[in-house]
């Protein structure tokens, strides 16, 4: 079995993950029809070609932040687009964080321009979060994972932790308690990254979007083409109405990124990934989740030809 895994904002950091796939056909279309919609919804006049070629920190501001989920997302559909007509549909597909969007949009349980409104339109709701606290990635040292005690003490300090590998967490939550993390990971060695300079996938979130709950309530989802699996519940989603809940609670709730990849193995039965990209940093995790697969970049099926076929 086969699953089709997105990435989520960290797709774009590299310039050469940005124009991995922007000569894509599909990508471009799928540019365009954004374009038109921000053009006609928002009044606004943008080019998501010029957008790929700002520097990361413009990209990644709060302020540009649904323009960077909306060139993601379109990139992501586009590529999966291809795949599907090279190989046919997967068995499962899930996203991680930013690249459930894609994914549902894959999954033909959310149309591609209601998804680029939306997140654009609900988005510019959050002003403010980036005084609220940031994301930070903690690394444990090679061969050590993150204990009991260690998740514990992350509790007593209500930070929010995302286990994307048993020893790589991401870490949202006020600035005063990271810094405690920061003093931690000292004593510990472990390595801390810079992520985000806002606290996405945390409870500090979750004012700004209980505010939009009732707008979102109108939102329209449909039952999933392909099986949908959460990379937050470690569930399979097919109730529409759940899809779209997780769409706005996702981002206030821990990735459970590391137990959802064993659960599509053991469960599931899923043998191959396919990382949709365009960044590599999914297939870069696998190697710390303990499961035996398979894993291909979506850039050497396409762009190299190498034949792999689903069965369904």
């Amino acid at each position: 079995m086969i699953a089709f895994i997105f990435p989520g904002l960290n797709a774009l950091l590299r310039k050469v993950d940005r124009n991995r796939f922007t000569h894509l056909p599909e990508v471009q279309e799928h540019f365009a029809r954004a374009e038109k919609v921000i053009a006609e919804r928002f009044g606004q006049h943008i080019s998501f070609k010029e957008f790929l070629n700002l520097p990361a920190e413009e990209i990644y501001a709060l302020k540009n932040i649904s323009l960077a989920a909306v060139a993601i997302c379109c990139i992501q559909v586009g590529v999966a687009l291809r795949l599907r007509k090279q190989i046919g549909d997967p068995h499962w597909v899930m996203g991680c964080s930013l690249g459930d969007l894609a994914r549902a949009v894959f999954a033909e349980c959310y149309s591609f321009e209601d998804a680029v409104y939306n997140h654009i339109w609900f988005t510019q709701k959050i002003d403010g979060i980036d005084k609220i606290g940031r994301n930070i990635g903690v690394l444990a040292p090679r061969g050590q994972n993150f204990t009991a005690a260690d998740y514990q003490w992350f509790e007593e300090i209500c930070v929010d932790v995302s286990c994307l590998t048993p020893r790589f967490l991401n870490i949202g939550g006020r600035y005063k308690d990271l810094l405690k993390v920061e003093e931690r990971a000292k004593e510990k060695d472990w390595n801390v990254i810079d992520i985000l300079n806002y606290p996405v996938h945390s409870r500090y979130i979750l004012p700004y979007v209980q505010a939009v709950a009732s707008e979102f309530a109108t939102v329209h989802t449909d039952t999933p083409r392909v099986p949908v699996f959460s990379s937050v519940s470690a569930q399979a989603l097919e109730d529409p109405d759940v899809i779209k809940a997780e769409f706005l609670l996702c981002i206030t709730q821990a990735v459970q990124w590391s137990k959802a990849i064993q659960c599509l193995v053991k469960e599931k039965g899923v043998t191959r990934f396919i990382n949709i990209g365009p960044c590599k940093s999914l297939t870069g995790l696998m190697k710390d989740i303990p499961v035996t697969v398979e894993t291909y970049e979506a850039s050497d099926l396409l762009l190299q030809s190498v034949d792999l076929e689903i069965v369904q």
